[in-house]
């Protein structure tokens, strides 16, 4: 039997790495995470498993090990309070470093023209200019979630708020700018890397989400889906599991890809759109675990 767990579901992680120690979720943000809370606990937690929050007596969890969907000092916090043993997890500077979009970008541009910028006079000049692809620029702070922390600027309209909003992201760390392009399938694959640097990799699945990009359900795979996909999003997930596990990152991990038209009408394939070095709303189904269960998959050292 899986052993119970207590469990914190800190959906707002990316927002609380990217502002630091000063985070606290406001009300639009817990009012936006209540939901898709309610729904990941009915997938990823056991039936014995409990759920922790700020409301939950302390002490209510003493004795269990505890999980987060990313174990953030803030998730940390609220685990100890309810008087659970957080596992082993990564600090809070690795997961800081891993789950921003300078360390996706690191790896290599996967979209034409795209670039994790640090500098405003690099930025202007980028966003003065068409893009190769797509309908303007996409500007990505460092971190963000559900379309939060992003604005479209459509070149030459780079207004003052356009550049307020760059130069609040390069206080922060940086900025990716990307093409906009009109995303027609989504797809990603979910994974877990053990401590001892072990890779359980799951099956290239489909992700249906709306137009601010917040998930709405994880799908297999139909057999209309082009086997040069498959392999590249596969490949792409080994390559980011060689590079989170060279980070001292270790944990649940995801990579988001989807395909786009070129300018002449082509499919192409983002292989690496993000890089989300935690838990996600897809992956009880894209790795088939539950609460304590090990994934039903053969783990694989990478070389």
């Amino acid at each position: 039997m899986a052993a119970r767990l207590a469990w914190v579901l800190n959906l707002d992680a990316d927002l609380e790495l990217g502002a630091g120690p000063r985070y606290e979720p406001s009300k639009s943000v817990r009012r936006a995470m209540t939901p898709h809370v309610e729904r990941l606990a009915t997938s990823l937690l056991g039936a014995q498993d409990l759920l922790v929050d700020e409301a939950s007596p302390a002490g209510i969890a003493r004795g269990l090990p505890g999980r987060a969907f990313c174990p953030t000092p803030r998730a940390l916090a609220l685990l100890e309070r309810a008087g659970a043993a957080p596992e082993p997890h990564p600090t809070a500077s690795v997961l800081r470093r891993v789950n921003s979009r300078a360390f996706a970008s690191s790896l290599g541009a996967t979209l034409p023209g795209a670039a994790f910028v640090t500098d405003l006079e690099v930025a202007r000049t980028m966003l003065h200019a068409e893009p190769p692809v797509g309908h303007g620029w996409r500007v990505k702070h460092a971190h963000g979630m559900v379309g939060r922390n992003q604005r479209i600027v459509v070149p030459p309209a780079i207004d003052e708020p356009a550049l307020r909003f760059v130069r609040a992201g390069l206080a922060v760390g940086g900025v990716q700018i990307e093409p906009n392009v009109a995303i027609e399938t989504e797809y990603a694959v979910h994974g877990l890397i053990r401590q001892d640097g072990a890779l359980a990799l799951g099956a290239l699945v489909r992700q249906r989400c709306n137009a601010r990009g917040a998930w709405l359900a994880t799908e297999p795979i139909g057999a209309d889906v082009p086997r040069d996909v498959v392999q590249r999003m596969t490949e792409e997930a080994e390559r980011v599991a060689e590079a989170l596990i060279a980070a001292a990152y270790f944990g649940p991990f995801g990579v988001d890809g989807y395909t786009y038209r070129d300018p002449g009408g082509a499919l192409r394939l983002q292989p690496r759109s993000e890089i989300n070095a935690r838990y996600s709303m897809g992956f009880p189904a894209g790795l088939g675990v539950k609460g304590a269960e090990s994934p039903r998959l053969r783990p694989r050292r990478l070389d």
